[in-house]
């Protein structure tokens, strides 16, 4: 005999049944849609499987005014995520706001180029929050000519904060963040802060943060570079640095704020060739803020030591207790190098502190900045500890 069900265990059922799906739906569109999107004109929501996409929305006019973009889960990129400049073909907007909701997300992927290229937009705010577990990680796993975020096409008044950058850019003229060419007044005004910058797994990048422009007329001005943690940058065979401002456009920066800043290396780095690696490098321009920065040590926290080895192979127990083996080479270090343009307007150098370092080195040069250099101003002009004294090495003991 079957016996049938009763109106109550149907519902039952029913009810069961319902839930299922319920759940089964939320699941679904938390993995298809990993950054949701508000706008106050146009189509005012969206929901987009990349960040990639959701900029190519953005870019079609499709979503326009105030734009908000929620990074909820992890997100893999496959191409460079271009934002356009709102004026620019159909894209409109005012401001747009980025960050993470729900958990400690990454934005992700292997590009040759830019993993966020910012292509002449303003008014970005990317916020990694680090607040009720929420954080954002921006991470392009590629190396050669590429960069986790760059400014180009004259991106200004933009905001990186509170993220983490990693980036394995290997060539000199890239970093982890890059602000690029001009079109016509360069990429201005835009604020790096609270963040940690450093490599994408185990390649580590030959800059973390690199600053091209176009001329001196068409420069990257008054950008803002404070309270980050800057690491582990790195490159055996060719010169590197945690900021570099290259003066291969002539004075194409200028007037910039570097400021509370920590640069530091977390592991012995072996250097198989004589270059001299850097700091901080500004290579033109003028009234330029550098201030309060801590160059050297092996973390953040200000203690241990930034291990150069110039030689052939590893110095194990370096600089404790070790053995020289392997080939030295003149490997030399400068903490804050700057040829600011002459007759130009007043740099500040401030309140630095350099110490922590111990260098393994054949140099023996005895002229130009010597072997290890705190503090060196080739041209231009400079206020240097006028106000705030800089220190370099300990102020008492030795061992810095």
């Amino acid at each position: 005999m079957i016996k049938k069900p009763t109106t109550k265990q149907r519902l039952g059922t029913r009810l069961k049944l319902l839930v299922l799906f319920s759940l089964l739906g939320l699941f679904s569109l938390r993995t298809s849609a990993q950054v949701s999107l508000t706008a106050t004109t146009g189509t005012t929501t969206g929901t987009f499987t990349t960040l990639k996409a959701a900029f190519d929305a953005i870019n079609a006019g499709t979503h326009t005014g105030v734009i908000t973009l929620s990074i909820t889960a992890n997100v893999s990129e496959s191409a460079s995520a271009i934002l356009n400049a709102s004026g620019s073909g159909s894209a409109s907007y005012t401001s747009i706001a980025i960050s993470p909701s729900g958990g400690a997300w990454t934005v992700s992927g292997a590009i040759n180029g830019a993993l966020i290229d910012l292509n002449g937009a303003d008014n970005v705010t990317i916020d990694g929050l680090n607040t009720g577990g929420n954080s954002l990680t921006i991470s392009n796993t590629s190396t050669g000519a590429t960069s986790a975020i760059r400014f180009l096409s004259d991106a200004s008044s933009n905001t990186v904060t509170n993220c983490t950058v990693n980036g394995s850019a290997s060539t000199a003229s890239n970093g982890v963040i890059n602000f690029s060419t001009g079109s016509s007044t360069g990429n201005d005004n835009n604020t790096i802060s609270f963040c940690n910058i450093g490599p994408a797994g185990s390649n580590l990048p030959i800059n973390s943060i690199f600053s091209l422009g176009t001329s001196a007329a068409i420069d990257n001005s008054s950008n803002n570079i404070s309270n980050n943690n800057i690491y582990d940058f790195f490159s055996a065979g060719s010169a590197s640095a945690g900021i570099f401002l290259s003066n291969s456009n002539a004075n194409s920066s200028s007037a910039w704020t570097i400021s509370s800043n920590k640069l530091y290396q977390t592991a012995n780095r072996i250097y198989t060739t004589g270059n001299t690696h850097l700091g901080i490098s500004i290579g033109g321009g003028s009234g330029y803020t550098i201030s309060n920065n801590t160059i050297g040590y092996a973390n953040s926290s200000g203690t241990g030591t930034t291990n150069m080895i110039g030689n052939s192979v590893n110095l194990s127990g370096f600089p404790g207790t070790f053995t020289t083996t392997g080939t030295a080479n003149a490997t030399r270090y400068i903490a804050i190098s700057a040829a600011f343009a002459a007759a130009g307007t007043v740099s500040n150098i401030q309140g630095n502190t350099i110490g922590g370092f111990a260098l393994f080195t054949s140099s023996g040069a005895a002229t130009s900045n010597g072997i290890w250099c705190g503090i060196n101003v080739t041209s231009g002009n400079a206020n240097i500890g006028t106000t705030s004294g800089n220190t370099i090495g300990s102020t008492t003991g030795t061992n810095s």
